[in-house]
């Protein structure tokens, strides 16, 4: 990973835990913001200082105020944000799935999975920005910035499961010509195009930061076998893996 000066707001109520997080970071060269432990200190640091990502645990003291954090962020809609916690069941990743985070950590973490999931969640946001002044279509309403937003957090939420247009077409109220022809207009790429893009940046990151073979990597990103990957990453990068 390249070094970084981007600042990270880490919101976690262990100052232990904190600490170890901010170490971790001020070593690859990010800035940090810690010793934040509740829901409204985080919206008023969020709102001084404009952090380029916010890491937040799910459980501040016995409250899930984490889950609160989140859906004020993915309201705003400025700030990419990751969930750290030690909790993994069936109703909280329910819960953490509708506010559309763009990474999960689940403790004990290693340095790699803090790093990586920052990596990845900043990349994805940098690249996903949607500029609405450069659109100018009779189909575009209020809200669909937000809706092609949604569809494109849920992509990068789910690229380890095999998606299917129905699937992204479900999250909105298009038709499917309608819904390709908005999607090309805010991404310059067919949703099939997109999810590509998105399954190969990401397996050149894992290349980078694991230790997962080829063909794990392969399978981890849904593809159907390694021999279809190493066609698409020849293609696309002119090199064999």
């Amino acid at each position: 990973m390249e070094k970084s000066n981007n600042l990270i707001l880490v919101v976690e109520d262990e100052l232990i835990i904190a600490a170890d997080i901010s170490r971790i970071l001020r070593n690859e060269g990010f800035r940090c913001i810690t010793n934040i432990t509740s829901y409204d200190e985080a919206v008023s640091k969020i709102e001084d200082f404009n952090p380029d990502l916010v890491l937040v645990d799910i459980m501040l003291g016995k409250n899930f105020d984490g889950i609160k954090i989140g859906e004020y962020l993915n309201n705003k809609g400025t700030i990419p944000f990751i969930f750290l916690t030690s909790l993994s069941d069936k109703n909280t990743l329910i819960n953490v799935k509708n506010t559309f985070p763009s990474g999960y950590i689940v403790k004990p973490y290693k340095p790699t999975d803090i790093l990586t999931n920052i990596d990845l969640a900043l990349y994805n946001f940098r690249h996903n920005k949607i500029n609405i002044n450069q659109i100018k279509s009779p189909e575009i309403k209020d809200d669909t910035p937000y809706r092609i937003k949604k569809v494109i957090q849920h992509i990068n939420n789910n690229l380890h499961e095999k998606l299917h247009l129905e699937e992204l077409i479900s999250l909105t109220p298009w038709k499917k010509h309608q819904f390709i022809n908005i999607f090309k207009l805010y991404t310059g790429t067919t949703p099939y195009q997109y999810i590509l893009e998105c399954k190969l940046e990401k397996c050149t990151s894992l290349m980078l930061q694991s230790h997962l073979s080829l063909n794990d990597i392969a399978l981890e990103l849904g593809f159907d076998n390694y021999s279809n990957f190493s066609k698409l990453f020849k293609k696309k990068y002119n090199e064999v893996v």
